[in-house]
């Protein structure tokens, strides 16, 4: 069940990417990036992809002037990534595209099985403790 709602969430939204210019990879790593994310290491950790894959996204992003790289003050040998405004507002389309896509799904259900939905859903999500 888990797996057909999120290919159900993942194709629609991909139609919509596509129509805004992104691939979900990219609006992926477009998200980790407004979040906070600053380092090409930590993306290709948190994207779960080889280290190379996150270089030429992030060459893609450069060239549609989406992300730029500085040299780390803290340690020349690193670079840290930050959004362009265009990424800044690429990434708030983003973000809120999928919201809507979710939020779609989830108006299909009524009040009750919404806040159900949710509890069971922040249930199978927490992180239990060791």
């Amino acid at each position: 069940m888990g797996y057909a709602l999120t290919h159900a969430l993942y194709t629609e939204a991909k139609e919509l990417l596509v129509k805004e210019g992104l691939s979900p990879r990219k609006a992926h790593l477009l998200g980790l990036l407004a979040k906070g994310v600053d380092l090409p290491s930590q993306l290709a950790e948190l994207l779960e992809v080889h280290p190379s894959q996150v270089s030429h996204l992030l060459a893609a992003l450069e060239e549609e002037g989406l992300v730029e790289r500085s040299p780390d003050p803290q340690d020349r040998r690193k670079v840290k990534l930050f959004l362009t405004p265009k990424g800044r507002e690429a990434a708030a389309r983003a973000e809120a595209l999928w919201l809507a896509v979710f939020g779609r799904r989830l108006a299909r259900l009524s009040p009750e099985e919404q806040a159900a939905f949710l509890r069971i859903l922040r249930k199978l999500t927490e992180v239990e403790d060791a």
